[in-house]
């Protein structure tokens, strides 16, 4: 039987490996935003690609299951799987968030968090509603960035939590095949009356 240990070295392998696919795939997605922020095409191109994650998971987990699991795979192996193939993509995405926020756009997150004081204002906040989101305060790059990865695992956990029954696959029974000379059914015969059939 496999060591359990090389079992756990092999999801953590395959989820890093796929996880860098699936950052890739959210990457191409974030950067168009990014630089076309407003278009209508690239907001619709989002969307689709938004929902495009669940069949880029469930294909993900359906490899993982076919090359590192022999085809059979129990649902708390998936689930498992699914959340850490999250947690390495949301590593990636991390960089990718941290470069923007502190390179990029250093005044974005000020500039948000003014707009959200805006809002909170015009939908008449009390005063001590507004008390507490000031003293909440702008959140740096880093936290921003760990919110971010948080968010990624718990929405990873959560969609497998869907995709794992589809993929999940019992391990087929062992079968012990008798060959056809065992089975065969042969009336006892008595020693002596074998040799009298022969005269």
């Amino acid at each position: 039987m496999e060591d359990i240990t090389d079992q756990i070295k092999r999801k953590y392998k395959y989820a890093a490996d796929y996880g860098f696919i699936l950052a890739g795939y959210i990457a191409f997605f974030y950067i168009l935003d990014f630089l076309f922020f407003g278009n209508a095409f690239v907001n619709v191109l989002g969307t689709l690609g938004f929902w495009g994650t669940i069949f880029v998971c469930y294909y993900l987990a359906v490899r993982y299951r076919d090359k590192a699991c022999d085809g059979h795979i129990r649902f708390g192996q998936v689930w498992s799987f699914g959340i850490w193939l999250f947690f390495f993509a949301g590593l990636l995405m991390a960089v990718l968030y941290y470069v923007r926020f502190q390179f990029l756009q250093p005044d974005y997150l000020s500039t948000q968090w003014n707009e959200v004081l805006l809002l909170a204002e015009q939908m008449k906040y009390s005063k001590e509603q507004m008390d507490a989101l000031m003293a909440f305060g702008s959140q740096t790059p880093i936290q921003w960035v760990f919110y971010y990865l948080c968010f990624y695992v718990f929405g990873g956990a959560i969609l497998f939590l869907l995709i794992s029954p589809m993929v999940s696959r019992k391990k087929p029974e062992n079968n012990i095949h008798v060959s056809d000379q065992d089975n065969t059914y042969e009336p006892y015969q008595d020693k002596n009356n074998s040799d009298e059939s022969k005269l």
